[in-house]
This record gives structure tokens, C-alpha cells and sequence, in this order.
């Protein structure tokens, strides 16, 4: 056979086959439908299906498997994600880092300590509190009553509140916490505010107040929480700083006491607290709340090493100059509103040179406020002139103003003392400390000369004592003071500065005393640990110049900052300023209601207290506070006091869970 004969045979049996083949496989098909009676495959057969699938068809079907589950999970996520909200869940904890120490964890004293604050805020209640927004509302009080005469407020209590010991809330407990304030021998710095206050119990749910004189700001005083009489009762009126209690407190507030942690030495390093189930308000969603207190920001052991370690959550302060180290990632910087102030405060008894007005208004006009704002606050603070704050009655953004002029300073001053130069002062210094270290070893030879010697000494001992005597110097005096003043006693001016050893307030310091020493003032800056301030000066009051920050709080009243009945601790007249003209003034203050008169007020005080410069007052600064972004419901803005920042606690949660929508 030919071969296009064979090519034409074999394409036509190829054909042939082909077509016998499709005809078979039709009637197999055919046939099993027939048989199975169901034209789509088993789930059987389905899984079988891999068993005749080439292997780039098994590729195509696994994709196509991944893709179907994978729009499956997606659909479903948009289904729950479109129908359920995530709201806040019970659980959780927090803590909370801050330099200091708790000391009093008691009500009636600790707005002189922060760390006591803070926790007494959260675990003690008071008739009356500030909301987020800073409004005055009633807390362990439910509504209150004021005669027409604003002379007698009628408290009525909350009948659903217990103590964190299960006791039951009454009127005694109202009755007995301010008495006890009032007790002189207590030492509370709130007696003030309520000396001659006349405190009675009407029956369990019910509290009068009857006052001397009229006093408008009255219900912003009630804030103080309230202590358990049950409990405190026992202790003596005079031992009740020293009591253990102080440190395991017992309140009504959204969290109770639970532990504390103490090293060898006795330094408490933590305080931890848990949510109390039988609050009557809403109850905190976050189940422990713990405060990690440090010895300072910055270290292996400080604050900021802490945060990024995460063994912490938050920051009760951050100063300006540890901004940028604590600012991470997972923290939130909030930046509140406090009615607070830094100033010079002045102490009229305790230094010569300041007692003497037209020293105080020199030493005012020495410094240069806009640069000590700008290089110790970044300029995130403003400058102020005087003791009320905006917002306040009486604030004045256009009161008078003093002008930096180290030049007019100079003139005021050189009319009410005598120049020496550096040089000079250092060449008497020494010669009088010489004297001093010749007589403390025994020598007897004329320390001018290096030649002249007594039997018992030596040049090598001469030449040693010189050397002491210059490294003593060099400490003692600043090489940048050019000249230095002194009285006609021969004395040199000099102040003693004192203020707390943070960043914020030793940068401050430092300037003040660069200012002060450009005017012939020697000024020597001494740093305290801010846990030791109230013991080591504000209770003594051993400073000439006070480098501080107030807070004023919500309550314009600033009887307590400068009443002369306040010089002497636990009152905070911490110039020590004593004028009849302010004391009347404050006293008319108390007594006014009528907004018109409250303004004409405060304006002169303010103008009285400027013009007898008993203080520089420097600026106001901004409160920041650090908060992890796993903590949710943070919603404060403005404060008055630190511990404000907790207002709305009970809102903040951790932990979330679902919750459908209808």
C-alpha cells in the first residue's frame, strides 16, 4: 500500500474510533444517570471528584476552595461587624507610675501630697464632687437645702451607700469627719475652711451646716471625702497622723483598698486597689487599679524605663523635659487644663533683704518671665502677672505689668546698697576662711606669707591649706557674678532659694538665680526631693525664696494662700505676707454672693497684693498626663486639682466585649 493510501486509512479509522468513542461515552452516561436517577454528582462522588482531575484541574479547584472559604470568614466578619457593637467589659488592670510616695492616704490631709491624693480620690467620696467637666455635683449628698440668709445648708444623704467594710453611710460619719477637722491638735489644713462651722445630724439621712457668716463658695469646700466614724473613733484626735490606718483606708469611692508592697527599708513602692462591687454609683469596669511609685523619671529604676518596659500603663505627670521620652507609640499624651501657678514666693520673716518692698519689686523687675517660659516650658505655658487665673473672678488679662530691666533694677538697688567686685569679695572671702582653717589646725604664722613659718608647720601644710581654700571658694562662687552687694554692716546679700528637685522647677531655679546674680545678688539654689517639701520647708517655712507651684483648684477663694492667719503651717501663706487691707478684702469675699461684687473684689485684692510684691508671680502651666491606648473611655479635658484626672474612672475599661445591634 501507498503511502497517502495508508495516510487516508488511518485518518479515517481515527474518525471512526473518535466517533464510537463519544457515542459510548454518551450512552454511559446515559446510563448511569438512568440508574442513579440524578443528573449532579453525590457528596460521595464529590469527594472522589480528586481521583479523576489532572493536576493543574487540582490546582484550579484548591484555589477555588480558598478563595470560597476565605469570602466565607469575610462575609461573616461584615455581618457581626455591621450588627454588633464592642462595649466595654468588666476586667483588667491598670497601673499608674508617679515620683513620690504615699504618706497619709487620709482625706484631711493629703492635698499636701500628690500620691495621697490620687488614691484618696479614688477610694474615698465626698458630699459633693467635680464631674468631667468640672461642674459641681452632688456625690454622697443626693440634694441639699440653703437658708435665705446663706448662713445654714441642709444636706440630704444617700441611703444606698456603704462603706467598703460592708458598714452602712449615716450622718455621723458626716458629723465626725468634720469635727475632726476642725480639731486644732489634728492639724488638717482644711480647718480653715471650716472654722466656726457648726455640724449637726438631724437624723441618719440628714445634715445641717450653719455657718458664722455667709461664705459662696461653701459647696465646692464639701468635696473632701468623708471618713468612716466606726473606724476611726478609737483612734485620738492627736494620734491620728501617726495611725496605721492612714496607709489601709477605708472609703465609700469606686475602689477599696487591697495591698501595699513595702521594701526592707519601709519605702512603699506599690498600692493596689480593686473595684467595689457595692458602689453606689456606676461601678469601675477596670477590675485592679494599682499605683508603682519611683524615685525619679529618668534611671534604670525610674519612670520612663518603666513605661517602656511596660510594666507600667501610664504617667501621673509628665514635666515638660520628659516629654519627649515617654511620648511612644502605645501612650497618649493628654494635655489638661489646671488652674495652677508657679511663683517666687518671698519670705518677709526670715530674710532682711526681703522684707523690704522696694528690694521685692527690684528683684521682680530682674527677670525675664518670656525667657524662663520659653526655655524651662517650651513656651507650652503663659506668663501671668498676678495670683487669679483666667477664668476666676476678677482675672484681668491686662493688668499691670512689670518690665524686665536689669538696668532699673540695678539703679533701685544701688540707691540701698554698696557695690564690691568679684575679685574683691573673693580676695576677703579667703582671707577670712584662712584664718578660719589657722586657728581650726593650730597655726600661728602669717598665712600672707609662705616663708614665715611656726616650728610646728610646714609650706607643704601652707601651700595645702591655700589649696583647700581655693577648691572651697570655686564651689561657693559663681565665676559668671561680676560684682556683689553688701549692707553697711559689711554683710553680703544673699538668698537662699529653695524649691523641689524636678526638672522643671530646678531649670527654673537656676535662671532666677543667673537673673538675681547679674544684680549683685548671691543666690544659693537648694533642691529638695518633692516627697520631703512639706516636711522639710513648707512645715518650717526655711527658705527666704520659695520656688512653687499652687493649685488654686475650682474654687476661686484664696483665703487659705493669703490670709495672714495662714502664715504658719498647715496653712499655705507661704510668703509668710501678713496685710489688715487683704484680710478684710478676703473676708469680704467669703461673705459675697452677688457676681458684680465678687469681681470688684478679687480686682483689688489682686491690685493690693501686686503693689506689695509679696511674691514674682512666673506663669501657669499645662498638665500632662501619659495613659496607654489599651485603656479606652479617658474623657477629662479640665481639671482642678491633679486628681481630677480620675472624674470619670468609672468609664474606663480594658476589656471589650459584643453586643448586638436591634
Amino acid at each position: 500500500m501507498s503511502f497517502s493510501l495508508w495516510k487516508k486509512y488511518t485518518a479515517t479509522m481515527k474518525k471512526i474510533f473518535t466517533h464510537t468513542s463519544a457515542v459510548s461515552t454518551h450512552h454511559d452516561l446515559k446510563l448511569i444517570q438512568h440508574l442513579q436517577r440524578r443528573r449532579f454528582p453525590s457528596i460521595r462522588q464529590i469527594f472522589h471528584i480528586r481521583h479523576i482531575l489532572s493536576r493543574g484541574e487540582k490546582i484550579i479547584l484548591n484555589g477555588a476552595i480558598v478563595v470560597l472559604c476565605v469570602g466565607f470568614v469575610w462575609l461573616g466578619a461584615s455581618i457581626v461587624e455591621a450588627h454588633r457593637n464592642p462595649i466595654a467589659a468588666v476586667g483588667g488592670s491598670y497601673t499608674e507610675g508617679l515620683v513620690g510616695s504615699p504618706h497619709l492616704i487620709n482625706p484631711l490631709f493629703s492635698n499636701l501630697n500628690d500620691a495621697d491624693a490620687d488614691i484618696s480620690r479614688l477610694v474615698y467620696s465626698g458630699l459633693f464632687r467635680y464631674d468631667p467637666v468640672q461642674r459641681l455635683v452632688p456625690d454622697l449628698a443626693v440634694k441639699y437645702d440653703v437658708s435665705d440668709d446663706k448662713k445654714v445648708y441642709t444636706m440630704y444623704l444617700r441611703a444606698d451607700a456603704t462603706w467598703h467594710d460592708g458598714k452602712h453611710f449615716t450622718a455621723k460619719d458626716v458629723v465626725f469627719t468634720f469635727d475632726l477637722i476642725q480639731e486644732q491638735i489634728v492639724g488638717s489644713s482644711l480647718g480653715v475652711t471650716f472654722q466656726g462651722v457648726k455640724v449637726e445630724a438631724l437624723d441618719d439621712a440628714t445634715v445641717r451646716f450653719t455657718l458664722q457668716e455667709p461664705f459662696s463658695s461653701f459647696l465646692s469646700s464639701l468635696t473632701v471625702g468623708i471618713l468612716p466614724e466606726h473606724v476611726w473613733s478609737q483612734i485620738p484626735s492627736d494620734q491620728i497622723r501617726l495611725a496605721q490606718r492612714n496607709l489601709q483606708p477605708i472609703g465609700t469611692g469606686p475602689y477599696e483598698f487591697k495591698r501595699i508592697v513595702k521594701d526592707d527599708a519601709g519605702y512603699i513602692h506599690r498600692v493596689e486597689l480593686t473595684r467595689f462591687k457595692n458602689y453606689y454609683k456606676e461601678v469601675p469596669y477596670i477590675q485592679d487599679f494599682a499605683f508603682e511609685f519611683f524615685g525619679d523619671y529618668d534611671g534604670p529604676d525610674g519612670i520612663v524605663t518603666a513605661l517602656r518596659e511596660q510594666r507600667i500603663d501610664g504617667v501621673s505627670f509628665v514635666p515638660y523635659s520628659m516629654r519627649e521620652k515617654i511620648e511612644r507609640k502605645h501612650i497618649s499624651l493628654h494635655t489638661l487644663k489646671l488652674p495652677q501657678y508657679t511663683a517666687l514666693f518671698f519670705n518677709e520673716k526670715n530674710s532682711v533683704i526681703l522684707s523690704e518692698k522696694e528690694n521685692r519689686s527690684a528683684l521682680t523687675s530682674a527677670l525675664d518671665k518670656e525667657r524662663i517660659v520659653k526655655e524651662v516650658l517650651k513656651n507650652e505655658g503663659r506668663i501671668i502677672q498676678g495670683p487669679i487665673l483666667e477664668g476666676f473672678p476678677g482675672y484681668n488679662p491686662n493688668v499691670s505689668t512689670t518690665i524686665f530691666s536689669q538696668d532699673s533694677a540695678n539703679k533701685l538697688l544701688d540707691k540701698r546698697s554698696e557695690r564690691i567686685s568679684a575679685a574683691d569679695y573673693r580676695k576677703q572671702l579667703k582671707e577670712k576662711m584662712l584664718k578660719e582653717e589657722q586657728e581650726r589646725v593650730g597655726l600661728s604664722a602669717d598665712l600672707s606669707s609662705t616663708t614665715t613659718l611656726a616650728a610646728v608647720t610646714s609650706t607643704e601644710q601652707l601651700v595645702e591649706i591655700n589649696k583647700k581654700v581655693d577648691e572651697q571658694l570655686d564651689l561657693l562662687l559663681d565665676s559668671a557674678q561680676l560684682f556683689y552687694r553688701k549692707n553697711k554692716d559689711g554683710s553680703i546679700w544673699e538668698l537662699n532659694l529653695v524649691t523641689a528637685d524636678t526638672p522643671e522647677y530646678a531649670q527654673a531655679a537656676q535662671l532666677v538665680a543667673g537673673y538675681w546674680q547679674d544684680v549683685g545678688v548671691k543666690v544659693n539654689v537648694k533642691k529638695i526631693d518633692p516627697k520631703e517639701m512639706g516636711r522639710q520647708a513648707l512645715k518650717i517655712r526655711d527658705y527666704d525664696v520659695l520656688l512653687y507651684g499652687v493649685i488654686v483648684g475650682g474654687d476661686p477663694d484664696q483665703y487659705s494662700f493669703w490670709h495672714s492667719s495662714q502664715v504658719e503651717y498647715p496653712g499655705l501663706n507661704l510668703s509668710q505676707y501678713e496685710s489688715r487691707v487683704v484680710d478684710t478684702i478676703l473676708g469680704k469675699i467669703r461673705a459675697t454672693i452677688k457676681s458684680e461684687e465678687l469681681q470688684s473684689l478679687y480686682t483689688e485684692l489682686q491690685n493690693t497684693i501686686l503693689d506689695d510684691a509679696p511674691a514674682v508671680f512666673l506663669y501657669t502651666p499645662t498638665y500632662t498626663y501619659a495613659l496607654s491606648d489599651k485603656v479606652q473611655g479617658f474623657a477629662v479635658d479640665r481639671i482642678a486639682q491633679p486628681s481630677d484626672r480620675f472624674a470619670n474612672v468609672s468609664d474606663w475599661y480594658t476589656k471589650t466585649k459584643g453586643e448586638w445591634k436591634f
